[in-house]
């Protein structure tokens, strides 16, 4: 709980800071966002239905800084979340939500605001420690940038609407990092794992915290209001590295898709100017990395809260 409550006062206070400076100079930037708090509780006494005593919470931050002036554009944005479910405050909760998202554009005019030149840059990590709860909440197998992603590229930008926006990067490097050793070690994330004796079990080389890609990627952005106050989000991000150097996936097998794609989507209704209620889902499909159970590679996450929110002017 005091974890939670941390990052939101955090992402709080990241807010007045920004809603507390002056407007900006220049017409050419703009600049809004919001943070919103989720929570919710349950309580069972001799309910004969059956039960469990809960508290729900969900954090999140979101935040655009955008310049345009004559032909050229930059588009930032940050876009933070953590949530948590407790059931018993004796152990240890249960993480339902993490990320932290930035991603960076810049673009110049070639065709009247439809087409542009761009450099883009995004990195996504989490905040917290991530485990396998159907095995305990000890078997850690993800933490704060382990993994991290850093991917820079350069391309062309397509929007022929002011809802929709499509991005082909054909020289783009991702780097991959994984700054735990253990989780290194273990080749977690599609990292060179250690080299250990067979005999011993020792490790001889510990694995490697890094892996450098080069290839393509496309990013297409959906941001349509679908009816008043019903606002549809989509990000979905595909990545083709050309080196391919990995003869067999996370399971040891030939790959079935060398494609990975991360496909982030988002229903906002809002109630009133600070009541709202969000459905998220997220598909992502890496096989590099290795299935929790069974040996389908495709993870799926899916989050309805319901809340209050306030907008960052």
């Amino acid at each position: 709980m005091k974890k939670f409550l941390l990052t939101f006062a955090v992402m709080l206070f990241a807010s007045q800071m920004i809603f507390a400076q002056e407007e900006a100079e220049q017409k050419n930037w703009t600049h809004g966002g919001f943070v919103g708090l989720n929570v919710s509780q349950s309580h069972f006494s001799n309910w004969t239905s059956g039960g469990q005593d809960n508290i729900n919470g969900l954090s999140t931050f979101k935040y655009n800084i955008n310049f345009a002036k004559g032909k050229s554009k930059w588009d930032n944005t940050l876009d933070l979340a953590l949530g948590y479910s407790y059931f018993d405050f004796d152990e240890k909760p249960l993480k339902t939500d993490d990320r932290i998202n930035l991603s960076s554009l810049y673009g110049y005019d070639v065709v009247k605001d439809e087409l542009f030149v761009t450099a883009n840059l995004n990195f996504q990590t989490q905040f917290a420690d991530g485990f396998d709860y159907k095995t305990d909440s000890t078997n850690k197998i993800s933490t704060f940038l382990a993994p991290a992603y850093l991917t820079v590229g350069l391309g062309a930008q397509y929007t022929p609407s002011k809802w929709f926006s499509l991005n082909l990067a054909p020289a783009s490097g991702r780097l991959t990092i994984v700054n735990d050793q253990e989780l290194a070690d273990a080749g977690a994330f599609g990292v060179k794992g250690a080299l250990i004796d067979p005999e011993t079990g020792e490790i001889l080389e510990h694995g490697s915290k890094f892996r450098m890609e080069l290839g393509a990627q496309l990013i297409a952005n959906v941001n349509y209001e679908i009816f008043k106050n019903v606002v549809f989000t989509s990000k979905l991000i595909v990545f083709y590295d050309y080196m391919q150097n990995r003869d067999a996936n996370a399971l040891g097998k030939d790959y079935g898709c060398r494609l990975d794609f991360d496909w982030d989507n988002a229903l906002v209704m809002k109630v009133n100017n600070w009541l709202n209620c969000n459905i998220t889902a997220r598909l992502v499909y890496d096989e590099d990395i290795k299935p929790i159970e069974g040996e389908s590679f495709l993870q799926f996450k899916e989050v309805l809260s319901v809340g209050i929110s306030y907008r960052i002017p």
